[in-house]
């Protein structure tokens, strides 16, 4: 049993005493509730989490991509094939990020829910156990499907694929595994009490992904099974092209750590992440950290689109690595120092994420693959306008 005077020790160390401050308040069962939350905290990172927001300088050069659309016919068969022949023999695993809930999309439950016409046939999560079933069909052979939810949308989605009998899929071949939760931090780096007996914590951020794939046992499994290539990708694209044998023989054909798939920027101008290198290492460059010279360089123009193969022994050599937190700034429940609550009208604190291309910098190599914009990248990211729920229903209704 973990003891107040132990955890005392540890917050006193770190200057986190707060978290104690309702402590003698709360009955014994909340009090252990507790001690055990903050015993799980990692508390030597909080101040290191709390500089994030500091920019360095940087040195910003292009990664050249590989267009799909100029590959040679037999080339793309060459590919093809041997991307089949490495699902075929049962080499490639699949990873969908899908943790989100549908909030902004007006929609109520998790957002791999929300449907094209109102039938969970034509769900995002359903759209993408198609593609599975359409490369299955062609390899012949069973391809392993690991889910992450999080902890407000774990029930609900495993629930909604057991009532829709997992779209066709074995239910064996469908693993669900669940993101870890960080706490959330004051501008001054104090971590925030949602209530007296309890921290304020949410999901980590897409980056959690690789920590959890281990800590579920999942790492290993694919080990055992000679899992030798994981897709990666998030629920909100509804043209992903899950576990595409092209991209899987072209990343297989090239030997990078991590093959990416990217799209070519509608403008200079558009405000999206670019694939790219920063200080000679593998990144995602995000639009604000461009100069205007950048933004218009040919070779940095590929938008990330968060479709990714990593090698298997990549992620078993890096899951363990410390990604560096993102601050988030929110409206975040809390407690004040005299014990009422406090429900902000605006963002007073910090959530802390990592984000999934942070890894990308301990990859010996990157691989660019760009693919065509229409026939592969639609985002489900807003209820009405672009990159939205009301774009994707006019396109699958057309």
């Amino acid at each position: 049993m973990v003891t107040y005077e132990a955890i005392h020790k540890k917050v006193s160390t770190y200057h986190q005493e707060h978290l104690l401050d309702f402590y003698h308040e709360l009955n014994e069962r909340e009090q252990q509730t507790l001690l055990e939350q903050i015993d799980h905290l990692d508390l030597s990172h909080m101040p290191k989490m709390a500089a994030k927001s500091k920019q360095t300088s940087t040195s910003i050069t292009a990664l050249p991509s590989q267009p799909a659309f100029d590959l040679t016919e037999k080339e793309k068969t060459q590919l093809y094939n041997r991307g089949v022949s490495l699902l075929s023999q049962g080499r490639v695993a699949v990873v969908l990020l899908a943790g989100g809930q549908g909030t902004r999309l007006g929609h109520d439950g998790p957002k791999g829910t929300v449907t094209m016409d109102d039938n969970p046939e034509t769900s995002l999560f359903a759209l993408q156990a198609q593609q599975i079933q359409a490369q299955q069909q062609e390899a012949h052979v069973q391809i392993p499907w690991y889910i992450m939810t999080s902890p407000i949308n774990d029930a609900d989605t495993r629930t909604y694929f057991a009532d829709n009998h997992y779209f066709g899929l074995k239910k064996e071949q469908v693993t669900f595994f669940i993101q870890d939760v960080s706490p959330a931090i004051t501008p001054e780096g104090k971590i925030i009490l949602a209530d007296k007996g309890q921290i304020f914590q949410a999901p980590n951020g897409n980056g959690g992904v690789f920590a959890s794939l281990k800590k579920a046992g999942i790492l290993k499994e694919m080990k055992t099974n000679g899992i030798e290539w994981i897709f990666f990708n998030n629920i909100d694209n509804a043209l992903v092209q899950v576990a595409d044998p092209l991209f899987i023989g072209y990343a297989d054909r090239d030997g990078a750590d991590i093959s990416t798939k990217s799209v070519k920027k509608v403008a200079p101008s558009e405000k999206v992440g670019v694939l790219g290198q920063r200080d000679g290492k593998p990144a995602v460059i995000e639009y604000s950290e461009l100069t205007e010279e950048e933004r218009h360089h040919p070779l940095l123009q590929d938008a990330n689109i968060g479709i990714h193969l990593f090698k298997r022994d990549f992620l078993d050599r890096t899951a363990d690595a410390s990604l560096p937190y993102h601050l988030a700034h929110k409206k975040i429940p809390s407690i004040a120092t005299d014990g009422t609550k406090i429900d902000p009208v605006e963002p007073n604190g910090y959530k802390l994420e990592l984000f999934y291309f942070d890894v990308f910098p301990l990859a010996s190599s990157m691989s660019i693959f760009q693919v065509d914009r229409e026939n592969e990248f639609l985002p489900v990211k807003n209820k009405t306008g672009q990159d939205s729920l009301e774009e994707a229903r006019t396109r699958f209704s057309s």
